[in-house]
């Protein structure tokens, strides 16, 4: 399950390698088996990257407090703690790091959406590796937040949301928009109305901003 030796690779890598990923991991040098995450109790659950307590009770995420000055900066770490393989796994989800500003009514400020991925993004035709920012089992991604100073800004907000079916989504958005006349339009409608709702917030942390200071100082290691 989850591993295709003989399958497709990009960039030296298999598309699908989630066994080796855990073999060689800590949990599968210590036994820790699959079965232990996925099917508690032995109830044949094999809850995934789609169930966002599943994922939220494999990763860790950490704020530290910002630098004073004249800018506003913070950084979010995320760790992959419980996860035993790599954070997401294969080439069909991904998960999206936002950090934004807000004022006092709750609007964004311009030009302070920041936003990095994490994840493994390959072409729609398998050509090529895009990135792959995936985190393998115990390591860490960190996510650097800085912009200018704004008089305005109120909180600064940190969000991750996954997204199961990216790959899909993209596939399917792509089919729609094509003029291929034998192509279900219909259906392939219906298949990325379905992958366009899958994605859920997986975490959000309003930071309140001291206007003399800068951002207060913030807990650095939390799990939400």
């Amino acid at each position: 399950c989850h591993q295709l030796d003989e399958g497709f690779d990009l960039n030296g890598k298999l598309l699908v390698n989630t066994y080796m990923e855990w073999k060689e991991s800590e949990y599968g040098k210590n036994g820790i088996a699959c079965q232990s995450c996925h099917m508690p109790g032995r109830r044949h659950l094999f809850r995934g990257i789609h169930d966002p307590e599943m994922v939220k009770s494999g990763v860790t995420f950490g704020v530290e407090r910002a630098v004073a000055g004249a800018r506003i900066s913070a950084k979010l770490k995320i760790t992959n703690s419980g996860v035993g393989h790599y954070f997401p796994t294969y080439a069909t989800p991904l998960v999206v790091i936002r950090g934004f500003l807000i004022d006092a009514k709750g609007n964004v400020l311009r030009g302070t959406l920041k936003e990095a991925k994490v994840g493994r993004q390959v072409a729609l035709d398998l050509s090529k590796e895009i990135f792959d920012t995936r985190i393998p089992p115990l390591k860490s991604y960190e996510f650097n937040y800085a912009v200018k100073r704004t008089v305005k800004a109120e909180i600064l907000v940190f969000e991750v949301r996954v997204f199961p079916d990216d790959f899909y989504n993209r596939f399917f958005e792509s089919a729609v928009k094509s003029h291929d006349p034998a192509m279900k339009k219909a259906e392939l409608k219906e298949a990325l109305r379905n992958t366009s709702a899958s994605s859920y917030l997986l975490f959000k942390k309003e930071i309140p901003i001291n206007q003399e200071n800068g951002v207060g100082k913030l807990q650095r290691t939390q799990k939400e």
